[in-house]
């Protein structure tokens, strides 16, 4: 079965900058952008505090890149596609195909720089 890499995705690394404070801040640094397949997995409602909060898996394929190298996905960082944030859960070279299985959670808030 072949991949169709349809979405452009900007890969994102957390970073700590200074609140001016004397503190420290959580924000996101662009690494570059990957063309990708995303695909569905699951969906469920967890029950918390504030209600239900629905959680959106996704599993997105691309192109496999060396470990070590700084375009390579890790989990903790994250995927942006325009509005839309997939954390990164999990990274698997899928086969001998060089391609890169990626599986990711829907963001259900998003903080930090875009």
């Amino acid at each position: 079965m072949g991949h169709v890499f349809r979405r452009r995705l900007t890969l994102q690394a957390p970073v700590r900058v200074s609140d001016g404070a004397g503190g420290q801040t959580l924000s996101w640094e662009d690494r570059g952008g990957l063309w990708a397949e995303v695909r569905m997995r699951s969906g469920s409602l967890r029950h918390g505090a504030f209600g239900r909060t629905p959680r959106l898996q996704v599993r997105l394929t691309t192109h496999s890149v060396p470990q070590g190298h700084p375009m390579r996905a890790e989990p903790g960082q994250r995927l942006r596609d325009g509005g839309q944030v997939y954390e990164i859960e999990a990274v698997h070279d899928a086969d001998d195909r060089q391609l890169l299985t990626i599986l990711a959670s829907v963001a259900s808030h998003v903080g930090g720089a875009a």
